[in-house]
């Protein structure tokens, strides 16, 4: 009976390493992108797909697959935003006649979940949809354009207030995720950035009092066609939305190498 039990004992633990040996379910993937980015704010509150904001983007990954389902990433991503109220068919927009264009440097951690078992080294498990959600770390240095000439915003302080060029996000999407073999993968992802700050455009609130601001600073806050306030200006009527903050998104699509033994090799032996 011993030896029955023995060999039921061993086969079963045999069968395991072998299911082992062909599994990446923990392996890391260094992963290179590119694609696109844009924003959503006062200047472009509702364009998510108009490639007249569209501009390119790239980044670096590090995924660390923790299961079949579940996957920790780190990425660096580097992207511009802009927007231009001339563009818009909103009367109030084309008659404020502000522009913005930044760069966006993004460093962020996300987890991902993959709606399918997903696994490089096992043929069936190759393809998965997945989701992701996260934090990040942003840099911005919104400018504008003036026949011609370029001059950096947030020094201005064009609504009488400063604010900071950095934040932190959410990061939120989804894609999906194809492995071509056991050690080239290939993701694409739409993730939406949701911020705390309302000055990615350097528009947030309302005209300040013409006295809070003189000069360069005066000349750009209000550039609007025509004026509208109840004294003949504009001072101190509304120059944007305080109550949404701003959003940004990156579009990518992702070559990855997975760094763990190749397929079969005795080191993906986990009993």
């Amino acid at each position: 009976m011993r030896p029955l039990v023995l060999t039921i004992i061993l086969t079963f633990l045999l069968s395991q390493a072998m299911h082992a040996q062909k599994s990446g379910q923990t392996d890391f993937e260094l992963g290179l992108s590119g694609g696109v980015s844009w924003y959503n704010g006062d200047i472009n509150p509702y364009a998510h797909f108009s490639n007249n904001y569209w501009h390119e983007s790239v980044g670096v990954s590090l995924r660390r697959n923790l299961n079949q389902r579940f996957v920790l990433r780190a990425q660096i991503n580097f992207g511009h935003i802009s927007a231009d109220d001339i563009q818009s068919s909103s009367q109030f927009q084309s008659n404020r006649n502000l522009n913005f264009s930044s760069p966006l440097y993004e460093a962020a951690s996300t987890l991902e979940f993959n709606f399918l078992p997903f696994d490089a080294l096992i043929n069936k498990h190759r393809f998965s949809p997945y989701s992701f959600i996260g934090i990040a770390g942003f840099y911005f240095n919104p400018s504008t354009i003036i026949e011609g000439s370029v001059y950096e915003l947030q020094p201005l302080e064009t609504e009488g207030e400063s604010y900071l060029q950095y934040g932190i996000s959410i990061p939120f999407g989804f894609g999906f995720k194809l492995a071509l073999n056991d050690r080239i993968i290939v993701s694409t992802d739409w993730g939406l950035r949701k911020t705390f700050t309302d000055y990615l455009d350097d528009v947030s609130a309302v005209y300040p009092n013409q006295s809070d601001i003189s000069g360069l600073s005066q000349d750009i806050s209000d550039r609007s066609l025509v004026q509208s306030g109840p004294d003949g200006t504009n001072w101190g009527t509304q120059r944007g939305n305080s109550v949404t903050k701003d959003y940004y998104t990156f579009a990518m699509v992702t070559l990855a190498v997975r760094l763990g033994p190749k397929k079969g090799s005795c080191k993906h032996l986990r009993i």
